[in-house]
């Protein structure tokens, strides 16, 4: 039995626990194959380098229109979005 090659391609970054959790839940409801490079070194980093989302090539394009209008924090911490800051600063 040959052992087959699966090509992942990274989707997006982030250095939040909790967006990584969240990732996690929606990805598998949705049945998508994917692992997050750096979720078991990130903490032992104090989140210095981030933690990427790899999702099966094939099913890139399905996984970045799940999240395409997801808002994650991207920081640790969880800081505001620029987006959401600037939506502040106009009201």
């Amino acid at each position: 039995m040959e052992n087959e090659f699966i090509e992942y391609v990274p989707i997006l970054e982030t250095h939040n626990a909790g967006d990584r959790v969240f990732l996690k839940s929606i990805l598998d409801a949705e049945g998508i194959t994917y692992f997050i490079q750096g979720e078991h070194v990130a903490h032992y980093l104090f989140n210095a380098l981030p933690m990427r989302l790899m999702v099966k090539k094939e099913q890139a394009s399905r996984a970045r229109e799940i999240l395409k209008d997801i808002e994650l924090s991207y920081s640790y911490g969880g800081r505001k979005s620029p987006k959401d800051v600037s939506d502040e600063e106009e009201s």
